[in-house]
């Protein structure tokens, strides 16, 4: 417990010097950097060995980018948890913002290192990772890049990202879009696509950009900014992890038009827990979605 204690003590005077000056993406990537080393930490202690292999993403990503990211983090440590018999602590999410600060998502990943070192007391895991050292010149995508390859890593912990997962992650989506229907007051008359069986991570994907663009047709109808996320299509070498973290980044930008509406007190329901759940789910629910964005701006 001391140990415990005197990590906290010396995080919150970390904090406390980084909230002195603006956090910036490098001050972000710096922490990544000690997440990612904390990470490793994990893996010896489990035995677990060999590096993951990501494919980096390009584009002019926002902090808000980032906040979601570290949300992929927290969920897969509290799978970890779970797995080594903890207390599933469940992620939440904020409130949404016309502009996230890069404060934010930088507190954000302060969490995601505190959340480690519980978990590395609770199972008893010694060892301390050196303190990454200040960086300069990084870009809000380079830290994406890093989140990207220590969620990597974190599966090599606790298995690959499933269906059942990927299909609760874009319930959230749904459920959120339900909620600007209900308060511009549409009525919603879409109808579920047909279920098609046999489908692949690949066609998961492309119904993420299919829900993407609608929420990007949104985006312009209100005179907001658009982020390119091309650098993010995998086609068929997409992986069920490429699907989760591109709804992850979606929900991101809906929450933005969610802000704009000046819904700016709707929280996103947590995740809930899925079972016997396929691609052809997933692909039938982000459909669904979809044809329910397509309701907002008609004449």
């Amino acid at each position: 417990m001391i140990r415990l204690i005197a990590w906290f003590l010396i995080q919150m005077i970390g904090a406390a010097v980084a909230h002195a000056a603006e956090a910036t993406p490098s001050d972000m990537y710096a922490q990544a950097v000690r997440i990612e080393r904390e990470v490793e930490v994990l893996k010896q202690h489990l035995k677990v060995s060999g590096k993951a292999h990501v494919v980096p993403k390009a584009g002019d990503l926002k902090p808000r980018h980032i906040r979601a990211t570290s949300y992929i983090l927290l969920f897969k440590l509290g799978k970890l948890r779970r797995q080594h018999g903890l207390t599933y602590i469940q992620p939440g999410d904020s409130e949404p913002a016309l502009e996230t600060k890069p404060a934010q998502p930088w507190g954000t990943l302060q969490r995601v290192l505190t959340e480690v070192q519980v978990i590395k007391y609770y199972l008893d895991i010694p060892g301390q990772a050196a303190a990454a050292t200040p960086v300069s010149g990084k870009r809000t995508v380079d830290v994406y890049n890093k989140l990207h390859q220590i969620s990597a890593e974190l599966d090599l912990l606790t298995g690959p990202i499933t269906p059942n997962e990927t299909y609760a992650a874009a319930k959230r989506v749904n459920e959120d879009v339900d909620a600007v229907l209900g308060y511009l007051r549409i009525f919603e008359k879409a109808i579920p696509p047909p279920r098609k069986a046999n489908l692949l991570p690949a066609d998961s994907l492309r119904a993420v950009f299919t829900v993407i663009g609608e929420v990007q047709r949104i985006q312009r109808l209100y005179g907001m900014e658009i982020t390119d996320f091309k650098g993010f299509d995998m086609g068929d070498r997409a992986t069920p992890d490429d699907v989760f973290g591109l709804i992850a980044l979606t929900l991101a930008e809906w929450q933005q038009v969610q802000a704009r509406l000046g819904m700016t007190h709707h929280i996103t329901a947590p995740a809930t827990y899925e079972e016997y759940k396929e691609p052809a789910d997933v692909v039938q629910l982000l459909g669904y979605t979809a044809d329910k964005l397509r309701q907002i701006g008609q004449k």
